[in-house]
C-alpha cells in the first residue's frame, strides 16, 4: 500500500495540473468568444437604442441565464429599460459671432469651436457679455473660488478646461467636471458657459478627436415628468474653444491668452475679470424619445444576514455606433466603433466572473451584475441605475466597474482607482497578491480616471467602489509595455480600430477575470461591509 500511495501521488499531481490547464483554456475560449461576438461588425458599434446594442443586450441575458443568476431588472426580467433623450445637432446650425467696437468676427464650427446637440432645447441663441473665469470652480472643501468679486449674472462664462496643478486629482476632477461647473456657473446667475481647450487639455484629447464628435448624439435619461436629468434651462449655450483661435475672446482683456496660458502651465493663479464685447451663439437640435435596458442580475448569497447586502460588479455594454464624418478611417470603409477592448473586454470579464462565482461555494453576500448603457454618453446608464436601483441603495455595500481593461499584454500589476478611499483597497491587494499581481498606485493621476467611468456614479451615492483595469507592469521583464498602452490610445482608443484584429491576450484576460473574482469573494464573505477612510473626501460629500 506504501508503494502504491508514493506512486499514486505524482499522477494525482499532474492530473490536478492538468485539470487546471484545461479549465484556463476553457476560460480564455469563453472570453475570446464573448468578445469576438460583441465586437463583430453585425452589432453595428452598440449605440443605445440600435438594434446592434438590443442584440448585445439579449445576449448578456442569455448568458446571466445560462449561468444560474436571477433576474434584478424591472419587473421580474433581466432588463432595466433606462428612458432616454436622443438628441442630434442640425448640421450647420451652429453658429458663433464675437462682437466688438462695432466690428462682426465670425467663428468656424469644428475648426474653432464645438458645440454639441442640445438636450433641452430644439432652438437656442443668446447674445450676452463675456467674463473670463479662471477654471470656473467653485470648491468650498478646497478653499478655491473662481467667482470671488466678478459678476456673471447674465452673462457667459469663458474658462479654462482643467483645475490648478495644486489640486488633489480626484478631488480636483470632481470639481472640475462638466456637472460642477455648470452649478456654479448656474448658481451665480450665468447663461452660457465656453470652455478654452488649453494646451495642458491637450495633453489628455487633442482637439483634433473633437471632429469624430460631429454627428453623435448625446442622450440623458428622461425623469418621470419626462426631462432629462442634469440639465439647466438657464445655460442656453454651451460651447468648447481651441485656444489656437480663443484669442479673439481676449482682445481688448486686461491679459491676453498667450500670457493666462502661460500662467496656465507654470501653475501661477488665474485672475479673473470681465471680457471686452459680446458672444452670440445659436443652434437648433432634433430630439427624439428612446428606451434602452441595463441588464441586471443576481447570485443570491448564502448567508441569512448577509444575503439582502450586495457585492455590484458593473461594466458598460455599449459603444460609439458608427462614425457620420469623413476621415482616414472612413476613407478605408471602416465607419463601425467595435469596441473590443472598449467595453467588449469588460463585459466579457464580468459575464466570466459571474461564472466563477456561480461554480464555487455560493458567497455570503448576494453578488449583483449590471450591464449598463449609455457609459459613453456620460455615464447615462449606470447613473440612472443608481439613481433608481432595483434594490435598496442602502444595501449596496461595494462596487467593483469593469472599463477598457488593456488586455495587449501578460500583465504583471493592476490599478483600482479610488482604492485609496476606502477599505476596498486592502480587499483588492489582497485578491491581487493571491494571484501573484501587485496592486498600483494611480500612474497617472493627471488623466482624473476616477470620476471618469461608471462606478463614479455609485460614488456619488455614497457606495464605495473602484475601478479596475490591467496595470502597466508585464510578467515578461524583456517587454516594455508603454508604447503598447500609448500605441492603443493614440491609434485605437474610440476608433474604428478597437476591434477583434488587435493582438488580445487571452491568457492575460483569464488572470484579470481571477483577480475581478476573488476581489469580490473576498468583500463579499467579509463580514464588516466596506467603509470609507475616516475625513475622506468623497466618503464626507457623498456617504448617506
Amino acid at each position: 500500500m506504501l508503494l502504491w500511495h508514493f506512486t499514486l501521488t505524482p499522477f494525482l499531481l499532474v492530473s490536478a495540473a492538468m485539470a487546471a490547464e484545461d479549465s484556463d483554456r476553457l476560460l480564455q475560449n469563453r472570453l475570446r468568444a464573448h468578445i469576438e461576438f460583441l465586437a463583430n461588425d453585425h452589432l453595428r458599434g452598440r449605440q443605445p437604442g440600435s438594434d446592434g446594442y438590443n442584440i448585445a443586450a439579449n445576449y448578456v441575458r442569455s448568458q446571466f441565464l445560462q449561468i444560474g443568476l436571477m433576474p434584478a431588472g424591472n419587473e421580474g426580467t433581466f432588463f432595466q429599460q433606462v428612458p432616454l433623450r436622443k438628441a442630434f445637432l442640425e448640421p450647420g446650425s451652429a453658429q458663433m459671432v464675437i462682437h466688438r467696437n462695432g466690428e462682426e468676427y465670425p467663428q468656424v464650427f469644428v475648426e474653432q469651436f464645438f458645440v454639441g446637440p442640445s438636450l433641452n432645447q430644439q432652438s437656442s441663441a443668446l447674445d450676452a457679455g463675456m467674463v473670463f473665469a479662471g477654471y470656473g470652480i467653485d470648491a468650498p472643501e478646497l478653499e478655491y473660488n473662481d467667482y470671488v468679486n466678478i459678476d456673471v449674472d447674465g452673462k457667459v462664462v469663458v474658462f479654462f478646461a482643467g483645475q490648478p496643478h495644486d489640486f488633489p486629482s480626484e478631488e480636483g476632477a470632481h470639481f472640475a467636471s462638466r456637472m460642477e461647473h455648470r452649478k456654479a456657473a448656474v448658481l451665480r446667475g450665468a447663461v452660457g458657459m465656453v470652455m478654452i481647450h488649453t494646451p495642458r487639455a491637450a495633453q489628455r484629447y487633442k482637439w483634433d478627436r473633437i471632429k469624430s464628435l460631429v454627428g453623435m448624439p448625446a442622450m440623458a435619461w428622461l425623469n418621470e415628468k419626462g426631462e432629462p436629468h442634469g440639465v439647466f434651462d438657464q445655460l442656453r449655450a454651451q460651447a468648447s474653444f481651441s485656444h489656437t483661435a480663443a484669442q479673439v475672446l481676449f482682445d481688448g482683456a486686461p491679459l491676453d491668452l498667450a500670457t493666462l496660458i502661460a500662467m496656465d502651465e507654470n501653475a501661477e493663479a488665474l485672475p479673473a475679470f470681465e471680457l471686452k464685447g459680446k458672444i452670440k451663439m445659436s443652434q437648433r437640435s432634433s430630439h427624439e424619445s428612446i428606451s434602452s435596458p441595463n441588464v441586471v442580475a443576481v447570485l443570491p448569497g448564502s448567508d441569512p444576514l448577509l444575503a439582502n447586502e450586495y457585492v455590484v460588479y458593473t461594466a458598460h455594454l455599449d459603444h460609439l455606433g458608427e462614425l457620420k464624418t469623413t476621415g482616414p478611417e472612413a476613407e478605408h470603409g471602416d465607419v463601425i466603433n467595435n469596441g473590443a477592448l472598449d467595453n467588449a473586454s469588460g463585459i466579457s470579464v464580468m459575464l466570466e466572473t459571474a461564472r466563477l462565482f456561480a461554480q464555487g461555494e455560493p458567497p455570503r453576500r448576494s453578488i449583483m451584475f449590471i450591464a449598463v448603457t449609455a457609459e459613453e454618453k456620460g455615464l447615462v446608464g449606470s447613473e440612472y441605475f443608481a439613481m433608481n436601483p432595483t434594490v435598496p441603495i442602502e444595501s449596496i455595500v461595494s462596487e467593483v466597474n469593469l472599463d477598457m481593461p488593456l488586455l495587449l499584454y501578460d500583465f504583471g500589476d493592476v490599478i483600482a482607482f479610488g482604492a485609496q478611499h476606502s477599505s476596498m483597497g486592502d480587499s483588492v491587494r489582497e485578491a491581487a497578491n493571491s494571484l501573484g499581481v501587485e496592486l498600483t498606485p494611480d500612474p497617472f493621476p493627471e488623466q482624473n480616471m476616477f470620476v471618469r467611468s461608471d462606478h463614479y456614479r455609485f460614488v456619488q451615492q455614497g457606495v464605495p467602489s473602484v475601478f479596475l483595469v490591467t496595470g502597466m507592469k508585464s510578467m515578461d521583464e524583456g517587454i516594455d509595455t508603454q508604447p503598447i498602452f500609448e500605441g492603443f490610445l493614440q491609434q485605437h482608443y474610440h476608433k474604428p480600430s478597437d476591434d477583434i484584429n488587435l493582438p488580445i491576450h487571452y491568457g492575460a484576460a483569464a488572470r484579470f477575470t481571477r483577480v475581478n473574482a476573488k476581489i469580490g469573494e473576498i468583500i463579499a464573505n467579509t463580514p464588516e461591509r466596506p467603509q470609507w477612510h475616516e475625513g475622506d473626501f468623497f466618503g464626507r460629500t457623498y456617504a448617506k
